[in-house]
Parts: structure tokens; C-alpha cells; sequence
């Protein structure tokens, strides 16, 4: 596997990049370059990167396309943001339906504060991706978060669907279960949102559970059994 990925670092770097003027950069840094018109110098680096790759991998662009994602995914848990979305992008330029590729343009942008449009690339991923319950957590995530800002209770509803179908498959996801609480927090269902976090405490991974959004719960309803003096 190293001998793999050393073979792709050097592939990547063969392939050649665009001038590092201030514009390149940063359409290198946005999700599927901005979606802007590329240079004639631009587009002949794409050229030299799409050429180089279907070198090495026999011209199978679907391949490529998802270890390159891989390797942007190593990055991204790593904190190298600039470098990961650098290799989102030369996924998706192989192959634009590639969900892993979608997914962590998706977490930047959410990282980003951007949670519309990390959104709509989870929802552009999920043809590719669904039944992987980590990115099912994370899009059902997104359409909560999106849904409460934007006061749309369709979303919601669609949110705590996912969210319920998750636990029913799987019970133990704690994050999954922390979601679900926030989740029928915003919707106003306090005494739901202290069951959901009830489950998570049970579950592994409990120590994920967000200790402001509990005090936050603890502030409109207290929980549930618990010794309140008056």
C-alpha cells in the first residue's frame, strides 16, 4: 500500500499543476474549482493531470478517481484542508458523480460554515454513497442543520426520518443519536431530544455528546428523573 501511494504522490506531481497565481489558488481551493471557465493554461494542466492518470491507472477514471479521494480523505483527518480539497477536486475531475470525493468537499465546506452548500454536495453524493452510515449521519446531519436555519419543517421531518432509520439499523451510533437530539430540540420536542440523548449515553461513543448543547436541553426542560430542588 505505501509503494501505492508513493507511486500516486509521484503521479500527482508528474501531472503538474497550475501557475500559483493568486486566482489559481484560489479556484484550487474551492469545491469543483468555483465551477468557473479555466484558462487555456488551466485547462492544459487538466489535460497533462487527466492524461498522466489514465497512465497509471489503464484509463479506468472511476478507479483513480476514488484513490485520489482516498488520499484527500487522509489528508483531511490529518488537518491538511488545502491539500485534501486539492485532491476532492482532482476526483471529481475524473469523475464528477464520485461520492467520496462529494462528501469531503462537503465536510469543508460544513467546516467552512458553509452548511447550504454542504448540503447540496451530500445530496449530490448520496446516489453513490447511501447505505454507508457514516455519510448517511452526516447528510441527515446537514439537513437538520440547514432545515433549523432556514425554518423549514419539511427538511426537519426528512431529517428526523434519516435519523430514525439510522438507529434502527444502527442502535449503537452515538453521534447518530446526538444528532437526532438537536435535532428535536429545534423541532421543540424537549422530552424527545432527552430520550434520544438517554440512548446515546448508553451507546459507545457516548463521550462525544456535546456538553453545551446539554446545558442547553437542561435549560428548557429538566432531564428527565433527575433531583431538581425547587
Amino acid at each position: 500500500m505505501k509503494t501505492f501511494i508513493a507511486s500516486l504522490l509521484l503521479a500527482l506531481a508528474v501531472a503538474g499543476g497550475w501557475p500559483q497565481t493568486a486566482g489559481a489558488q484560489n479556484i484550487n481551493l474551492a469545491p469543483k474549482y468555483g465551477l468557473v471557465e479555466k484558462t487555456p493554461q488551466q485547462r492544459a494542466a487538466d489535460d497533462r493531470f487527466l492524461a498522466e492518470m489514465d497512465k497509471q491507472f489503464n484509463g479506468d477514471r472511476a478507479k483513480a478517481a476514488e484513490q485520489v479521494a482516498q488520499l484527500g480523505w487522509s489528508y483531511l483527518r490529518k488537518g491538511s484542508q488545502q491539500d485534501a480539497i486539492r485532491r476532492f477536486n482532482q476526483a471529481w475531475l475524473l469523475d464528477h458523480a464520485n461520492g467520496t470525493a462529494l462528501w469531503g468537499m462537503a465536510a469543508i465546506e460544513g467546516s467552512r460554515g458553509k452548511a447550504l452548500e454542504a448540503q447540496k454536495l451530500l445530496a449530490e453524493a448520496e446516489p453513490r454513497l447511501r447505505g454507508n452510515v457514516d455519510f448517511d449521519v452526516d447528510y441527515a446531519r446537514a439537513l437538520a442543520m440547514v432545515g433549523a436555519q432556514q425554518r423549514d419543517k419539511a427538511m426537519m421531518a426528512d431529517a428526523a426520518r434519516r435519523c430514525e432509520a439510522i438507529y434502527l439499523r444502527h442502535p449503537e451510533h452515538a453521534a447518530n443519536l446526538q444528532n437526532w437530539a438537536i435535532l428535536l430540540f429545534y423541532m421543540g420536542d424537549y422530552a424527545g431530544a432527552w430520550n434520544k440523548v438517554q440512548l446515546a449515553e448508553t451507546a459507545p461513543g457516548s463521550a462525544t455528546l456535546d456538553p453545551a448543547f446539554l446545558a442547553a436541553l437542561g435549560n428548557k426542560m429538566a432531564r428527565p428523573g433527575a433531583n431538581n430542588p425547587r
